[in-house]
């Protein structure tokens, strides 16, 4: 699995819940000596902010730093609906979140789902086929290019692990992510998905990416986690690096 370690599309400044500004951040993958880096704060459907957010985005100038802008927002239902706000500007990219459970009538917390596993009220098995169906679903709704983020991050904070997925679980989210042109993240922070989830997607045919989920300047372009899952190809030359969702 050949990872381009020179893109971070995934990190977030103090326009949202970062701790520094976009122009220090875009400094600060300059020194991680990436060739490209994407900022991605958060949005909820009220966030009436986002023209202005991608207009300083796209005014920001670094050399030899190609700056990408995108948003990270989070699955909402059961039917893949996006907390994005309307009249979108035209972003590179959308990274798609399991922040929380996307329940039949929206957004349910982990604690709950907890309560309602202990409590029989619904099944390990049945959550792991609801949070997929919606991914996959999300997906196909997002209005740009989606990368999924932290994928079954959520599990854990709900009990369970990602030993509850199965293949035919990854067959849809490959399925998904090739329909629509998607990619999945090799995520730094949550140090999610597995190494089996992502050489099962990779060999069949999705795109990979790295992301660091940095909400700091130090953190960004720094790979771990992505160097145990996928360690670097010796002597890979860098033109032979492929990113997604970097067109135009």
């Amino acid at each position: 699995m050949s990872v381009d370690r020179g893109t971070d599309l995934h990190t977030h400044s103090d326009l949202t819940d970062g701790a520094d500004s976009p122009e220090l951040m875009a400094d600060a993958a300059l020194s991680a000596q990436l060739t490209t880096w994407g900022l991605s704060d958060h949005v909820r459907a009220d966030s009436t902010w986002v023209g202005d957010y991608e207009r300083l985005v796209r005014a920001l100038r670094r050399d030899e730093l190609n700056i990408r802008c995108g948003v990270e927002v989070k699955i909402l239902d059961r039917s893949g609906r996006l907390d994005l706000p309307a009249n979108l500007p035209a972003l590179d990219y959308v990274l798609v979140a399991d922040h929380q459970f996307p329940g039949v009538d929206g957004p349910v917390s982990p604690r709950e789902m907890t309560r309602r596993l202990v409590a029989g009220e619904i099944t390990s098995t049945a959550v792991v086929d609801q949070l997929v169906s919606a991914t996959c679903a999300a997906v196909a709704a997002a209005p740009f290019p989606a990368v999924l983020v932290h994928l079954f991050s959520l599990l854990p904070k709900m009990g369970l692990s990602e030993d509850e997925v199965g293949d035919e679980h990854r067959s849809a989210l490959a399925d998904a992510c090739r329909t629509h042109d998607a990619a999945v993240e090799i995520n730094e922070k949550w140090r999610c998905p597995s190494a089996r989830t992502l050489d099962y997607l990779a060999a069949a045919g999705v795109v990979v990416v790295a992301g660091s989920d940095a909400h700091r300047c130090a953190d960004i372009g720094a790979w771990s986690y992505l160097d145990e899952v996928a360690p670097p190809v010796r002597d890979e030359h860098p033109d032979v690096r492929r990113t997604v969702i970097l067109r135009g």
